[in-house]
C-alpha cells in the first residue's frame, strides 16, 4: 500500500511540475461555511474568499457552492431556500453586489424537505475581490435550518 502511495504522490508532483491541471483539489484555507438561517432572515457568509482578482485571468479556479440536504423540520412544505452567489471591494462583504442570483433554490415539498445541491461556477473579468454567498429563506413554515451549513470553496 505504501509503494502505491508514494506513486501516486510522485504523479501528482509531476502533474505540478509540468503545469497539468489536477482537477477537484481543494484548499481548506479557500473554503467559507455557513449555517442556514433559523428564521425568515438572510444570512450572509461573514467572512469572504479573497481572490485577488484572479476573475478572468486564472482558468484553471473554478468555485464549487454546496446546499446541504435538509429535513421536513428544517425546510416544511412551500417554504424556499435560495442561493446567491455574491461579491464585493470589501473583506468583511459590505456593500455587497450579486454575481449570481438564485443559483440553487431548494423548496419543501412532498414532506420530504430538500435534497442537496450544487452549483459549480468561474468569476467573470470583472467581479470584484472578495466573494462570498448568501441565502434567503422565504414561503410560510416554521422550519429552522440552522443545523446544518451551507459551503464555498474554490476547486483547483
Amino acid at each position: 500500500m505504501n509503494g502505491l502511495f508514494m506513486t501516486i504522490l510522485s504523479l501528482v508532483g509531476l502533474m505540478c511540475l509540468l503545469g497539468m491541471a489536477i482537477p477537484n483539489v481543494k484548499d481548506a484555507a479557500l473554503k467559507l461555511t455557513r449555517a442556514l438561517p433559523a428564521s425568515t432572515s438572510a444570512v450572509t457568509t461573514v467572512l469572504a474568499i479573497d481572490t485577488q482578482n484572479v476573475g478572468g485571468q486564472e482558468p484553471d479556479v473554478e468555485f464549487l457552492l454546496s446546499a446541504p440536504a435538509v429535513t421536513t423540520a428544517q425546510l416544511p412544505d412551500t417554504k424556499t431556500m435560495t442561493y446567491a452567489v455574491v461579491m464585493s471591494a470589501n473583506s468583511d462583504l459590505s456593500g455587497p453586489t450579486t454575481l449570481y442570483p438564485s443559483v440553487i433554490v431548494q423548496t419543501g415539498a412532498a414532506s420530504a424537505g430538500a435534497a442537496a445541491a450544487t452549483f459549480r461556477f468561474r468569476l467573470p473579468s470583472n467581479a470584484s475581490r472578495y466573494i462570498g454567498f448568501s441565502v434567503t429563506p422565504s414561503g410560510s413554515g416554521t422550519g429552522d435550518a440552522s443545523g446544518v451549513s451551507a459551503t464555498l470553496e474554490a476547486v483547483f
